[in-house]
């Protein structure tokens, strides 16, 4: 691949640009790798081969969820972003709610390191810990966000992506390995209002709905949306808003009919309670 103007002109202002780095790019090593860092949401972080690169459809994700929690009413909400890399997603959603609790979650001590370099360069509080996805996640959150390894066994990728770790890309046959781990142990770490946002591959869908069917109750809502280019790659789950019941009066319902005469009063959705 030979080098573009913009990472010539980038490699130049960072001091980079060598006969070395010319021959890595056309080798198709990522530019980014070589310079050190990438723009995501306006910030600079810091990446290296130990994480993923940022692309643009994690910027979407962070942008639907925070536009989420806002309409959800999450005041101060609790954040775990799992699978975290260079920690990106969290760090965002703390600089953009400043409220936030947010906890960074790898299981890659090099990707953990990276993780807190983009903490104390964006000087920010958040918590960082070392787990295999949940396993040694033991507080509730409000939000569970990851961008999990989602790539299939044997789905073909471009040739700069496979200098990506390997572990941050690939999730068994189907791409939904550690997806179908987190819903499974997921339960013991969500409060009882909660959203689940994942970055997922665009082929899961059907799989994805199964796994939901198999690990929650229908007291759920969720849905698939679809990035910027079109391709369904997110999905959103909430637990579903519980009415309290009146525990002093034993009220019944029934649907609004003129034969009822000791009506007390009409709910919106046209039935009516009477004792």
């Amino acid at each position: 691949m030979k080098i573009n103007e913009l990472d010539k002109n980038e490699l130049i202002k960072v001091g980079k640009y060598t006969k070395r780095n010319i021959k890595k790019i056309e080798n198709d090593y990522p530019v980014q790798y070589i310079i050190g860092n990438v723009n995501f949401y306006g910030n600079d972080i810091i990446v290296n081969k130990n994480v993923l690169i940022p692309r643009f459809e994690t910027e979407y994700l962070v942008e639907k969820t925070i536009n989420y929690i806002k309409k959800l009413k999450m005041n101060n909400p609790k954040i775990l972003d799992l699978c975290t890399g260079s920690g990106v997603i969290g760090l965002t959603l703390k600089k953009e709610l400043p409220e936030s609790i947010v906890t960074l979650s790898d299981i890659s001590i090099k990707a953990l390191r990276v993780a807190k370099k983009n903490k104390n360069k964006l000087n920010l509080d958040v918590k960082i810990k070392r787990s295999n996805l949940l396993n040694k996640i033991n507080e509730k959150y409000d939000v569970i966000i990851s961008n999990p390894p989602y790539v299939m066994k044997l789905e073909h990728l471009p040739k700069n992506v496979l200098y990506e770790p390997s572990l941050a890309l690939y999730s068994g046959e189907k791409g939904i390995d550690h997806i179908d781990r987190i819903l499974k142990n997921i339960h013991k770490n969500l409060k009882e209002k909660y959203m689940i946002a994942l970055e997922i591959n665009e082929k899961s869908e059907k799989d994805l709905t199964n796994l939901i069917k198999k690990y929650f109750s229908t007291n759920i809502k969720y849905t698939f949306e679809k990035d910027l280019a079109g391709k369904t790659r997110y999905l959103f789950i909430f637990s579903e808003k519980k009415t309290k019941k009146p525990t002093n009066i034993n009220w019944k319902v029934g649907f609004l009919n003129e034969k009822n005469t000791n009506i007390t009063s009409i709910n919106i959705n046209n039935t009516i309670i009477y004792k």
